[in-house]
């Protein structure tokens, strides 16, 4: 057991001590983006844009009527529908195998979650916490994708 442990010990420490480990640290490399799904703003096909520009106008006439009346929990429900299917359709025949496919992904089912969350939670501050959700994570949205004229949302 110790031969072995001295071995591997040995090993690394030869490796670490090589020409090309200290080459490269002595360079000062620091790694680069590996893909476009970095660069900002991500990329938005015109579909994505009407898309996300529905749900947020969506959300936007419910977050108006909630400033004049409180919603009930009846109309986070059927709210919670309503985004649920806007973000099927969006979801439709798009491809998620690739760094930005999959950040959208991510970006959709967070969505998701707050409407889930609309949909499920007991009281209706739970509820407005899943509409909260949503609204951030629109606004993300507008932060992060080529979609110019994307108006935040103010919860």
């Amino acid at each position: 057991m110790r031969s072995t442990l001295a071995a591997a010990t040995l090993a690394l420490a030869a490796i670490m001590t090589g020409p090309g480990f200290v080459q490269a640290a002595a360079a000062g490399s620091v790694p680069a983006l590996q893909s476009p799904a970095e660069t900002l703003p991500r990329p938005a096909d015109e579909a994505l844009r009407t898309g996300m520009t529905t749900l947020r106008e969506m959300v936007a006439v419910r977050l108006q009527d909630d400033a004049a009346q409180a919603m009930t929990e009846a109309d986070y429900v059927a709210l919670a529908g309503e985004i649920e299917r806007q973000v099927g359709s969006i979801v439709a025949g798009r491809d998620f195998h690739n760094p930005a496919g999959r950040h959208l992904q991510w970006l959709l089912g967070d969505i998701t979650d707050g409407a889930g969350l609309m949909r499920s939670s007991p009281r209706i501050p739970g509820k407005r916490m899943g509409l909260l959700r949503v609204v951030e994570t629109l606004n993300f949205y507008g932060r992060e994708y080529d979609h110019p004229g994307w108006l935040a949302l103010k919860p």
